[in-house]
């Protein structure tokens, strides 16, 4: 590790010694072709969204360079950056985002675009609403790594992405579509998969009025993610029914077992809808609401049994005997399954940035999904696909924001005019409203009894203040602070016994802490930046891990934890950059989490109950490298690429010790990428990608050495894309994700070798 470490700081200054910086005037005396400059990564005071400079890592992505990359959904634009990556098995499945080794399927990740927030903190708060977003309405996007800004709450411990969206200057007219395919193949399965993707999209600006409106599509058939499996350990004695057609493996705890099927491919239709109007009160102040729904639509009707009986007929159920011993088949495990999901998102928002005075920022938001709708039959297959008993599940959920920001700088006040004070105010409420049904039809809702009802709140208020302090011109220091007021409420669990309803309350939860915010920033030259980072920050439960548990048919409700803590983290982070000239940079980052009651999913040894605990103590700490340069030693060759080391230790557990000294789930060791894009002219570009992550665990115990499906896999893999403009406003593109054809997974298995085309066309 020192070995790595004292190369990286070795490279960090050849880097900016030997690599070309030209100047604009060599350039030019030179003969040099320029090609119209795109601007990838502004510096962390370029890249703010949208109030103060941010005292932390910022990493920045423009359209520019969106279109260059194959890009379905918005969570493809984040897949090269230092220290991500995305949790994406499938376009419009459950996509999270890890920054710095957060865990995937936590709330640890800010994402929001214009001010409104896509992060669905309601089950274990993982999710994120990309699909809400079209990747061709983008501006550009900004991460900022950690939670070292006073703006942002406690959710932000690994960072927040921040999208913005354009508003036209002109008339624009956009049209697009795409095609894509890929050739699944694991265990016995094996599908022919393909989708598309069509967008229009028209904005138009009419003296103080811009309205902008697009409509999205998109159809996909996403491979089989789940497998039926058998631990060869759980045999009993023969019962006289033997099968074939079974495959076997190890699992990743390298136990013998059967694999018996998969639950089939999913197809999915997204339909997006959006409509944005904004009016420039003056050229400084603005007035915008923006309106969308989604509407989404899956269904799994290819469950693929691997079993064939004696007389040749496919087994979906009952007892059977593989290689000598009886292994039971429920008449639910394998299934028919259909989703329908409708969104809405309602926004209003103000701005008025001067160039002097006060500037002053207010957006509200309300998301909405009043309609998820998950219907499933539980009787074997294939007589089940058209009725019959099942579930349904009908859930009501959704989360209202309010932000307020206003800064400040007193130039007048000689004592206050290298100061630039910002205060403001956040409110969030998340709710849910979620009933289990048993149905006796699940094919056409037909309900009988509530299996199990949920309900339950949560909300915060926040204040914030923070100072950005210029003690010289190579000196900036920033102190903030944040107020949090947080409570969980209104939870109940019920269901129907003996015809009657029972219903149990949960107990209300309140939380109050404060968050201290400092950052010094040292800038020598106007190629050198050094920044110490410090950051108290608090995360609180979401509406999953709060009110988990399940209700007895006396009415008692268990396997919840009342006594669930908020997460508590110390973070730090230095920071050196070094400018590569006006168009490239290098950065080298040390960071550490110290961690306090991490919330995770885990059984107690002592009482043997599995449900979200805390985990006392988990420390991270890492480096980060990255470098980008444009006209790398050739007019039209841009390249980038970084490395991030991350431990991530379990320091104490006292409910599960063995874990204790072992790496926190889900956090690989390394992540790299690299990316070279190259135009040889204006009208052509190639563009190859990499990405590489090491071995990570799914287990606190780190019991599952093996990969494959259930466990998680160390993987490289290589993209690359094709760009074409012809005929002026015409563009076509082809591309290829996986080049290699790796099979790999976080669990379940990720796509094979992707291929895409594209045909758009901008008026």
């Amino acid at each position: 590790m020192k070995k790595v470490l004292k190369s990286i700081v070795i490279l960090l200054g050849i880097l900016g010694v030997v690599l070309p910086q030209v100047s604009w005037a060599e350039e030019k005396e030179a003969g040099i072709i320029e090609l119209e400059e795109i601007v990838v990564t502004a510096s962390p005071t370029e890249a703010v969204p949208p109030a103060a400079r941010v005292p932390a890592v910022v990493e920045s992505i423009t359209k520019e360079d969106i279109a260059k990359r194959n890009v379905v959904g918005t969570e493809d634009i984040f897949k090269y950056l230092p220290g991500l990556y995305v949790r994406k098995l499938y376009p419009g499945g459950s996509r999270p985002l890890s920054i710095r080794g957060t865990h995937p399927f936590t709330a640890r990740t800010l994402v929001l675009a214009d001010e409104m927030m896509l992060s669905d903190f309601l089950g274990t708060g993982g999710n994120i609403r990309w699909d809400m977003v079209a990747p061709e309405e983008i501006e550009r996007v900004d991460v900022i790594y950690g939670p070292y800004s006073a703006l942002y709450s406690g959710n932000a411990l690994g960072g927040v992405a921040f999208i913005t969206t354009k508003l036209p200057e002109k008339r624009e007219i956009s049209a697009n579509t795409s095609y894509m395919y890929h050739n699944f193949r694991e265990y016995k399965s094996d599908y022919d998969l393909d989708g598309y993707t069509a967008h229009l999209s028209y904005g138009d600006k009419f003296g103080k009025f811009r309205i902008f409106g697009l409509f999205d599509r998109m159809e996909n058939e996403a491979q089989p993610i789940s497998f039926f499996a058998k631990l060869k350990k759980d045999g009993s004695a023969p019962v006289g029914n033997p099968v074939s057609g079974w495959d076997y493996d190890l699992d990743p705890e390298n136990q013998e077992r059967y694999i018996l099927g998969s639950f089939g491919p999913r197809k999915i239709t997204d339909n997006l809808f959006k409509f944005k109007v904004a009016y420039d009160i003056n050229s400084y102040t603005q007035a915008r609401i923006d309106l969308g729904y989604l509407r989404s639509d899956t269904e799994v009707d290819e469950p693929e049994t691997y079993l064939i009986d004696s007389s040749g007929n496919r087994v979906y159920s009952g007892n059977v005997d593989i290689n000598g011993r009886k292994y039971n088949i429920a008449a639910s495990q394998f299934y028919y399954q259909e989703q329908t999901q409708d969104n809405y998102i309602y926004a209003v928002s103000f701005k008025r940035e001067p160039e002097d005075g006060v500037k002053t920022w207010a957006a509200a938001s309300f998301y909405n999904i009043p309609k998820e709708l998950t219907q499933q039959s539980t009787t074997a297959p294939p007589t089940s696909k058209h009725g019959g008993p099942g579930t349904v599940t009908d859930t009501d959920s959704g989360w209202y924001t309010f932000d307020f920001k206003s800064s400040y700088r007193p130039s007048r006040l000689p004592a206050l005019a290298n100061h630039t004070l910002t205060g403001g105010y956040h409110y969030d409420r998340y709710f849910t409203d979620s009933e289990k049904w048993n149905a006796s039809d699940w094919k056409h809702d037909i309900r009988t009894t509530l299996s199990e009802g949920s309900e339950g709140k949560t909300g915060t208020h926040a204040v914030f203040l923070q100072d950005e302090w210029d003690l010289t011109d190579k000196w900036m220091l920033y102190l903030g602070g944040r107020y949090e007021w947080w409570s969980g409420f209104d939870g109940s669990k019920s269901k129907d016994v003996g015809g009657s309803r029972v219903k149990t309350y949960l107990d209300e939860r309140e939380e109050d802490y404060f968050s201290p915010k400092f950052a010094i920033t040292y800038r020598p030259d106007e190629n050198w930046d050094f920044r110490l980072s410090l950051a108290k920050a608090y995360r609180f439960p979401v509406i999953g891990e709060l009110y988990y548990g399940k209700i007895t048919p006396a009415g008692d409700v268990v396997e919840t934890n009342p006594n669930l803590k908020s997460e508590k983290v110390f973070a730090k982070d230095f920071t050196i950059t070094r400018s590569l000239g006006r168009d490239g940079k290098v950065r080298l980052s040390f960071f550490e989490n110290s961690e306090e009651d991490a919330i995770f999913k885990q059984t107690n040894i002592y009482t043997m109950v599995t449900n979200y605990q805390n985990v006392d103590e988990v420390r991270k700490r890492g480096i980060e490298f990255s470098v980008e340069k444009r006209r790398f030693l050739l007019v039209g060759l841009d390249v980038m690429g970084n490395i991030a080391y991350t431990d991530a230790e379990i320091l104490e557990n006292t409910n599960l010790p063995i874990s204790e000294g072992k790496t926190f789930p889900r956090c690989p060791k390394w992540l790299a990428n690299a990316v070279i894009s190259y135009s040889p002219i204006n009208d052509l570009t190639l563009t190859v990608g990499g990405r590489y992550a090491s071995k990570a665990w799914n287990t606190l115990e780190n019991k599952d050495p093996g990969g494959g499906y259930g466990g998680v896999d160390r993987y490289l893999v290589f993209d690359a894309k094709l760009m074409y403009a012809f005929l002026k406003n015409w563009k076509a593109s082809v591309g290829v994700d996986n080049l290699t054809d790796e099979l790999y997974h976080m669990f379940h298995p990720y796509p094979r070798r992707t291929f895409f085309a594209m045909l758009e066309a901008r008026f």
